[in-house]
């Protein structure tokens, strides 16, 4: 009786282990199915860009400021009461335009002695020409004319004030009518009005002993403004390198000149200069953007294919491809990450 029931147990036991192992292969065999079912419904958010051939640049990046090429304050030596002032803040001046006149009292009688004394000095001409006095006395009345004439032009210059080159007002010290005393400011030296040249405009760069080797005199560099659409092109021009280096920083002084006749750029704004140092034509490139541990996921219907490729130049932006790509091949260049070979990718703009 005891067998039987031992028997009995015993079989119980191996039926439910039986059971339980052919529950565990069911839900086993089941599980991959729901993974695989899911992987296929999943697609990865990517955007991607063209391999195409171009020209790629290897450049030097220095910031600096953009400043006038010019810039000048506008006084008379002497101070003096505003009679006029055509010009405010902000106005275009030409080259030897009027931006001020002053009192001209002292130049009315300074041109009254002038007109006698040049009578005096014709009629002395006429009669040492003619041998009626001896060249001494001439010579005497000719040296005060030429005084005369000098204090006279000196005192035009100093009661009319013409701007010396074409510029833009920036500041004027005085309104007409007031009196200007050379202690009124408004510049660096000082000065009634202050005139900046906004076309072209200078870019003073440090470049270091590395880079001075590539930048010469006249050489085109290009140049990036936060407050210009990068869509403009911005350049400019090397005027000048200095041979001889600063002795605190070891860098050499440079003057970049930058064209500005549409008026877009001011001084004061930050400006990126890109020193062009070498250039290749013609190489296969993509984004640099799109290259993953030397690796690059190239799109094709909605896979995106890991391939192994083989760079040459490098840029900030671009990378030469010697192998691995072909051009118009379509290459991931966000959401590439941590993206599986072969996954299933949707291409979004």
């Amino acid at each position: 009786m005891k067998k039987e029931r031992i028997g009995c147990i015993v079989s119980g036991f191996v039926l439910a282990a039986c059971i339980g192992f052919i529950c565990c292969d069911k839900i086993k065999q089941f599980k991959p199915k729901k993974v695989e079912v899911a992987a296929e419904r999943i697609k990865v958010d990517v955007k991607v860009e063209k391999v195409v051939r171009t020209t790629l640049y290897q450049e030097r990046r220095l910031l600096g400021t953009l400043e006038p090429l010019r810039e000048t304050d506008i006084a008379p030596q002497v101070p003096g009461r505003v009679r006029a002032m055509p010009v405010k803040i902000g106005d275009f001046v030409s080259r030897g335009e009027v931006v001020a006149r002053m009192d001209d009292a002292q130049l009315v009688a300074t041109e009254a002695q002038f007109q006698q004394v040049m009578a005096n000095y014709d009629r002395m001409k006429s009669l040492y020409e003619s041998g009626a006095i001896p060249k001494s006395q001439f010579e005497s009345v000719e040296a005060a004319y030429t005084a005369m004439k000098r204090q006279t032009e000196n005192l035009l210059e100093n009661t009319t004030l013409i701007a010396p080159f074409a510029g833009v007002v920036t500041s004027t010290a005085v309104e007409e009518g007031e009196l200007y005393s050379g202690s009124m400011t408004p510049g660096a030296s000082g000065g009634l009005v202050h005139i900046a040249q906004l076309d072209p405009l200078k870019i003073d760069l440090q470049v270091d002993d590395k880079t001075v080797q590539f930048v010469k005199k006249g050489l085109t560099v290009r140049l990036s403004v936060d407050q210009v659409d990068d869509s403009v092109p911005l350049a400019g021009r090397v005027d000048y390198v200095n041979p001889q280096a600063d002795p605190a920083s070891r860098s050499f002084g440079a003057r970049v000149v930058v064209p500005n006749r549409k008026r877009l750029l001011r001084p004061g704004y930050f400006a990126e200069v890109r020193l062009i140092l070498g250039e290749k034509a013609g190489v296969l490139a993509l984004p640099r953007s799109a290259i993953v541990d030397e690796r690059v996921f190239v799109v094709k219907g909605n896979l995106a294919c890991a391939r192994k490729v083989t760079l040459g130049w490098l840029t900030n932006e671009y990378a030469e491809v010697l192998d691995g790509v072909a051009e118009n091949d379509l290459v991931v260049v966000a959401g590439n990450k941590a993206l599986p070979d072969s996954a299933q990718v949707n291409v979004v703009e």
